[in-house]
């Protein structure tokens, strides 16, 4: 680099140590964070240094200030690679995510927890994992390493571990602060083994019941396509499937803020929903939100939901696909259903709601109106 180049012409023969440190700022110092200062310090030096260039004493003192000067630089870009030296995690999950998206698996058949380079799937519909304090998981009281591994694709060694839920199937998640996570059917989890000491950030795509573990010193994050939700300790359900049109979040306790893509927040109480439409906040309503976590008990509560939203979510709880025709699309229904009733079963019982015809094709259910 030219700049480096002038400097060197005039400290060579000056002070080695002080070519060592601008060897050092030019080529391992990177304070991105503020890179403004960095140009006007290094600026104003060389202006000073090329204005003087015939009095050797006055060059001398200048060679000081340069020193100074890249002291200062490097006392900035050190301070910011101890931060991110201290914390590697501190990465957002979500630029994590993105970095890693190729390699992410986006359909599963079984419950599935990838550990960095190890790939664990269980068959059975109600999977619990959990996390000591220390970051050691155990699946259904059962410590991972007992059983049999199967090595994954993926070759990251700081790798985020997931959980990922098929459709048809729920599972249960303790994180290790505490924090308590139903997950639901076709969702997945992307989480830390251990949280660092400044904040608890988690990544779903998909629905999530949540009780957090209060921690003032360190507020929890969910991050989702389009949305973060910030909180330091409550109850609160989210509903983020990419497939579908909106996503919202429903809150049973405390309080948390929600901000979409374009930075804007909003804060709501108990028994408020947050609808994010299009990667931006729509719109803020009163709720009854013990019916948004029902699902955790087997339970969908329906209250004045359109039909084609009821389908799509029951073919995520019973891994079937169901497609209603467009005239029934707005049909709304009231009711409660149990999800431990055969598929068949509920789907009589919307006829007995709406008159409908429905029939299996090539494993596919149609409702169509009658």
């Amino acid at each position: 680099m030219e700049n480096k180049n002038d400097i060197q012409a005039f400290v060579e023969k000056e002070n080695e140590d002080i070519q060592k440190k601008i060897d050092y700022f030019w080529n391992d110092c990177n304070p991105e964070v503020e890179a403004s200062i960095v140009d006007s310090i290094r600026e104003k030096t060389l202006q000073r240094i090329q204005a003087n260039k015939g009095n050797k004493l006055y060059l001398r003192r200048k060679v000081y200030l340069v020193a100074a000067s890249i002291a200062v630089l490097m006392a900035i870009g050190l301070t910011y690679w101890l931060k991110v030296k201290e914390n590697p995690s501190q990465e957002s999950i979500k630029n994590w995510v993105v970095s890693q998206n190729s390699q992410l698996p986006e359909e599963v058949e079984e419950v599935t927890l990838i550990m960095a380079d190890i790939q664990k799937r269980w068959s059975k519909t109600d999977v619990q994992v959990s996390y000591t304090k220390e970051g050691q998981a155990k699946v259904n009281s059962k410590g991972v390493a007992s059983e049999k591994l199967v090595k994954s694709d993926c070759k990251d060694k700081n790798f985020y571990d997931q959980l990922i839920v098929p459709k048809g199937k729920r599972s249960r998640l303790l994180l290790s602060d505490g924090t308590k996570v139903w997950v639901n059917a076709g969702t997945k989890v992307i989480y830390p083994r251990v949280f660092s000491k400044e904040k608890r950030e988690i990544y779903v795509e998909g629905e999530v019941y949540l009780e957090v573990q209060p921690d003032a010193k360190r507020p929890f994050y969910v991050s989702a396509n389009g949305f973060d939700v910030k909180v330091l300790g409550t109850s609160f359900n989210v509903f983020a499937y990419k497939q579908m049109p909106v996503s919202r979040v429903v809150l049973l306790e405390g309080s948390v803020e929600v901000k979409d893509q374009q930075n804007q927040t909003t804060k709501i109480v108990p028994d408020e929903m947050i609808v994010i439409e299009g990667n931006e906040l729509a719109e803020k309503k009163k709720v009854k939100a013990s019916d948004y976590k029902a699902w955790t008990e087997d339970v969908m509560i329906l209250d004045g939901h359109c039909l084609s939203e009821l389908t799509d979510r029951l073919s995520l709880f019973y891994g079937k696909k169901i497609v209603c025709d467009n005239s029934l699309s707005d049909e709304v229904v009231y009711g409660k259903l149990s999800l431990h009733d055969d598929l068949n079963d509920i789907i009589d019982c919307i006829k007995s709601m709406i008159p409908l015809y429905a029939y299996d094709k090539e494993g596919v259910i149609y409702l169509e109106r009658k």
